[in-house]
């Protein structure tokens, strides 16, 4: 997780996050997967988002999602890049074009434990997350900002702002909360 952040970090002093440096921290996330895999897959939670930390300087924020048999996100969009590490089960990704009458499926891929993806706007950012094995499915998402919102795909309407909430985190994961960089130190891992 350490090295995943500061890896991050260097990236984003770069600039604008485009196509090339996506994929360079599709990479960082890659791998950090066994750190995570051993640090998050190991016990079930109570479904929902849980936030892991939040960079001061930056903005950027590592999330976990927690999903149940048969849960899946509306078609939305984050307005923001992002990287998607599936870290128990498996998840199913469908990319969309929309306007504002309808949207079109334009692509499907099932992500199993160990697959990173990503959301690029404006051309890869409209898509739909679904459940798709029988056991809890785990998720961790980095996010170029804190998303107090999602904009969901409405037929008809186009795209509404609609809240998101986090759940708190288990006791055993404060560790991952309330990180202050550089104030306060990563864990080792």
């Amino acid at each position: 997780m350490r090295t995943m952040i500061e890896e991050i970090r260097r990236l984003l002093r770069q600039g604008a996050i485009d196509g090339a440096q996506i994929h360079e921290i599709q990479e960082v996330v890659m791998e950090s997967l066994p750190d995570m895999v051993s640090r998050l897959a190991n016990r079930d939670y109570e479904p929902g988002r849980y936030l892991l930390y939040k960079d001061a300087d930056f903005g950027f924020v590592v999330m976990m999602l927690v999903w149940n048999r048969g849960q899946a996100t509306p078609i939305h969009a984050h307005g923001t890049w992002g990287v998607e590490a599936v870290i128990k089960n498996k998840v199913r990704v469908t990319n969309y074009a929309c306007d504002k009458e309808c949207a079109r499926e334009i692509g499907s891929v099932v992500l199993p434990t160990g697959a990173v993806a990503y959301v690029l706007p404006p051309d890869a950012d409209v898509h739909r997350v679904e459940h798709f094995g029988d056991q809890q499915a785990i998720t961790v998402h980095i996010y170029g900002k804190e998303l107090h919102e999602n904009l969901v795909y409405i037929p008809g309407e186009g795209f509404k702002a609609t809240p998101v909430s986090c759940n708190k985190l288990p006791d055993d994961l404060d560790w991952f909360s309330g990180v202050c960089w550089p104030g306060r130190e990563l864990p080792l891992a």
